[in-house]
């Protein structure tokens, strides 16, 4: 029997001797187990090149939900190993898919419905990723395109809107959403503001040109340019409207012209001559409500405190005044027209309203047309009658004016003068004449409005 050392080195000759067939056998033998497992490998990633592009196919015809649930069936068929490279040959066709539909809903071929469907069908898929960066360079072009307006407002914003909710974005596109933002909102206010110029509003036009951004080029040079014709335009233009507000008594709205001129004609004289003037009629002739209070208190006597008013200020024959309305404990006690430049106050009276003050320096009305006509003064309408009296040589001793429920009882008491003038009693100055002693005092009546003058008898009421 051979022992294990012959048999061993009996072995090593017939290697010896065969080496050259054994090699052989063994790469043939190697490579057949090579291509086996390329055969193998080359099956399966074949097969999972298939399916993606059967994923990919379903969703690029928006079968979405079809698309879920084959995604769902690979999953549970698919190991894990296989599923990985599944998920990592869709990732790469689904940013191809992504770029173009992007590209596509930028130009108008495809509807933002079906831009952002399928950036929820690629969030639904929690294996797949995209490349964000790409999505991200696609984002900064997006603004480019809107500022160099080959994109509208809209379509900009909904696309960085729709792409930034893909998973993993976060906020990397919120610096191009603020650019698109910030410039639509300087082209807004440039809009605006010519909107402004072309209605003469050329102050209003002026500060919107001055926050059109100078980096949006095109649109800055247009503002700078049509701020250029503003203060050009608005010279006159301001010029005249002050002078109208001031003749109009609104004094601060005059001032507030000549403001928005001053900046750029600084030597203007004209200009500088209205600002005087205006400055002037604003101090004298600008009373607030404190002024007007003050005012009725002096000449009323009545207590302050028991006082409010509302007012509000008009021109009437080029004279600004007052016109304020006056209670006490929420009572309406009178109505008044303050004159600004005298101080002067004037209550409400006419046939079928009166105050029944003591303390105005006269009457006034408003008639049908709607204009306001003040009455003539106690004094003068003394002295028309005095006049009436000497043209008609009827001689008296003295004149004296009465009180209206006075009148009756120098009439022997047979005449009511309120049955007489009815409501129009309110609008006359009364007088007694008194022509010496132990002789009839005559009345007569004087309009305060129309000046006419009128005897008073029991018979009743007659032209004088």
């Amino acid at each position: 029997m051979m022992s294990f050392r012959e048999i061993f080195e009996k072995s090593v000759d017939f290697i010896d001797e065969k080496r050259k067939y054994i090699v052989t056998a063994s790469i043939s033998i190697l490579g057949i187990i090579a291509l086996i497992v390329v055969l193998f490998a080359s099956s399966d990633e074949l097969s999972v090149g298939k399916e993606s592009s059967n994923l990919i196919k379903s969703i690029e015809n928006r079968k979405y939900a079809i698309a879920t649930n084959y995604y769902n069936d690979l999953e549970k068929d698919f190991s894990k190993a296989k599923m990985k490279r599944f998920n990592k040959s869709v990732s790469k066709k689904l940013n191809k898919v992504l770029l173009t539909n992007g590209d596509k809903y930028i130009s108008g071929q495809i509807g933002k419905e079906h831009y952002s469907g399928l950036i929820n069908m690629i969030n639904s898929l929690d294996e797949v990723t995209v490349d964000l960066k790409k999505i991200i360079d696609q984002a900064q072009r997006v603004a480019e395109m809107y500022k160099e307006e080959n994109l509208t407002y809209d379509i900009a914003t909904a696309y960085i809107n729709s792409a930034s909710s893909l998973n993993g974005i976060g906020d990397e596109l919120n610096s191009y959403k603020q650019v698109i933002k910030v410039i639509n909102d300087s082209r807004n206010i440039y809009e605006s503001s010519v909107k402004n110029q072309e209605i003469k509003k050329y102050h209003e036009a002026i500060e919107g040109y001055d926050k059109v951004l100078e980096e949006d080029k095109k649109y800055y040079n247009y503002a700078q340019k049509a701020k250029n014709q503003c203060i050009e335009d608005m010279h006159e233009y301001y010029i005249e409207k002050s002078k109208e507000v001031n003749t109009l008594g609104n004094y601060e709205e005059a001032l507030q012209y000549i403001e928005y001129l001053k900046p750029y004609y600084i030597d203007d004289e004209e200009i500088q001559k209205l600002e005087k003037e205006y400055k002037t009629n604003l101090e004298l002739y600008t009373l607030t409500a404190e002024d007007i209070l003050n005012i009725i208190v002096t000449k009323s006597g009545k207590d302050k405190d028991v006082l409010s008013l509302t007012s509000f200020q008009q021109m009437i024959d080029n004279e600004k005044y007052y016109y304020v309305e006056v209670y006490q404990y929420d009572k309406l006690i009178d109505e008044l027209l303050v004159e600004a430049k005298t101080k002067k106050i004037y209550s409400y009276r006419d046939s079928n309203k009166d105050y029944k003050v003591n303390y105005s320096d006269g009457y006034f009305k408003v008639i049908e047309d709607g204009s306001i006509i003040f009455a003539i003064s106690e004094g003068e309408s003394k002295f028309l009658l005095e006049n009436k009296l000497s043209d008609k040589n009827n001689k008296y001793k003295s004149i004296s004016k009465i009180d209206i429920d006075k009148v009756d009882s120098y009439v022997n008491g047979e005449t009511n003068i309120n049955e007489l003038l009815g409501k129009a009693k309110n609008s006359y100055y009364y007088f007694a004449i008194n022509r010496g002693l132990f002789k009839k005092k005559e009345m007569y009546a004087v309009n305060m409005y129309d000046k006419k003058i009128y005897s008073i008898s029991k018979d009743g009421l007659s032209n004088y």
